[in-house]
């Protein structure tokens, strides 16, 4: 009877270790980035990226622009209303704002600094 549960706590054991070590799946599908340049300096751009969350998105910003950019996120809601969402994004500043909708249909880096 010891050796029996030796082996299924053994078998157990790399079973988990299993799951802990296989890669994850395509990470990079999830993973969406966009781009838009700056009014000045005109060879500088913002740059955003945001994954599919399952609850929430994370939109991760980098703006190079000596202007504030407005950033729209476009969810479904219920019936296919769409809901928007919009943040800005300080002049020269690298951060991220996570916002409680998941799955954007629609992710836009505005011309404007405002929504």
């Amino acid at each position: 009877m010891k050796s029996r549960n030796i082996v299924l706590a053994v078998a157990g054991a790399v079973l988990a270790l299993g799951g802990v070590a296989a890669p994850a799946a395509s990470a990079d599908d999830d993973v969406h980035r966009l781009s838009a340049a700056c009014k000045s300096p005109s060879d500088k751009k913002i740059n955003i990226s945001w994954g599919n969350g399952h609850q929430s998105v994370t939109v991760y910003y980098n703006n190079h622009c000596d202007q504030r950019r407005a950033i729209e996120l476009t969810y479904s809601g219920i019936g296919g209303i769409p809901i928007k969402e919009c943040f800005v994004v300080p002049a020269k500043k690298k951060g991220s704002k996570k916002h409680d909708q998941a799955n954007p249909r629609i992710v836009a880096i505005l011309a404007g600094s405002s929504c």
